[in-house]
């Protein structure tokens, strides 16, 4: 399976933290910087891990679950803190008014109930997460913090470099996408799934069973990176499983501003069913993709 270069994984853990009131915190803004760095000047992408070796420095445990909401958050503070760094509206290819960072904790091989990722101007639903090739619709970039897994095999994130591919495919961001019947997200078409799986894909390194990584992506459609995972199934069928994810991405109050995005790619407004999807939607969009460089 083809995997991310090292040179856009920042291990967290060679950076210096403190623990105050039960809240890590980075103490000086280098660990910022490399992110900012490698998404908006790199590749597009960065990836932080090391996460259950700085709980272990202070003290915690990233097998237990208060412990592991300790390094949820912290990776969340760096997401937000890159926020502030970063003029959004270079990476916007239309004037849209964000105006906030939200954060939603969903499980990513469960059914999610009473689900809505903006309670300003879209209605809670039965929500199955993404794992096709797709970026997430209106916001220029992402933090997607995945781990720790309970009983999960697969469920790889991986990451696809759209962009290449549309240069060198003279693919135009438009005609890469298609809308998806139980969800805003966005899915990159079948026709070009496939060759962005074979060739332009790349996993995530990680061992999610003992640790928690946060993939910070620039996830506009012109310009930027999709991504998509592995199908995830128990290790152990007759035991629970759980896939947690904190998806962090940029919001706005108003729905003009929605209907602005999805124009702008030549795309009509969704309209999300509220109940989980049927097979076929549930096999193309949500089931996961096979491993990159499976069988190659």
């Amino acid at each position: 399976m083809k995997t991310l270069p090292q040179h856009v994984m920042i291990d967290v853990s060679a950076y210096d933290s403190e623990l105050v009131d039960g809240r890590l915190q980075a103490t000086d803004g280098r660990l910022v910087s490399e992110l900012v760095r490698l998404v908006t000047e790199g590749d597009g992408v960065a990836v932080c891990h090391g996460v259950a070796k700085t709980l272990t420095r202070h003290g915690l445990d990233v097998g237990k679950e208060q412990d592991a909401a300790v390094a949820r958050d912290y990776l969340e503070s760096l997401f937000r803190a890159f926020g502030e760094r970063v003029d959004v509206d270079r990476f916007s290819p239309v004037a849209m008014d964000y105006d906030r960072i939200a954060g939603m904790d969903v499980d990513g091989y469960n059914k999610n109930t009473h689900f809505t990722p903006n309670g300003d101007h879209t209605t809670e639903r039965e929500f199955l997460t993404t794992k096709c090739v797709h970026f997430d619709a209106a916001t220029p970039f992402i933090g997607n913090i995945y781990g720790p897994n309970t009983n999960i095999a697969g469920g790889t994130p991986m990451v696809c470099d759209t962009r290449a591919y549309c240069q060198e495919r003279g693919v135009t961001p438009a005609d890469l996408l298609e809308l998806m019947p139980h969800s805003f997200n966005v899915a990159v078409k079948e026709e070009h799934a496939e060759p962005v799986l074979s060739g332009y894909a790349a996993a995530v390194d990680a061992d999610l069973s003992a640790d928690l990584v946060m993939v910070v992506l620039l996830n506009e459609v012109d310009g930027g990176l999709a991504h998509a995972g592995s199908e995830p199934r128990p290790a152990d069928p007759a035991r629970p499983a759980r896939r947690p994810i904190r998806h962090l991405e940029y919001q706005f109050a108003e729905d003009v501003e929605l209907a602005k995005w999805y124009r702008h790619y030549q795309l009509a407004i969704p309209q999300p069913s509220l109940q989980v999807p049927d097979e076929a939607a549930r096999e193309r969009y949500h089931r996961g993709i096979d491993p990159v460089g499976a069988g190659q």
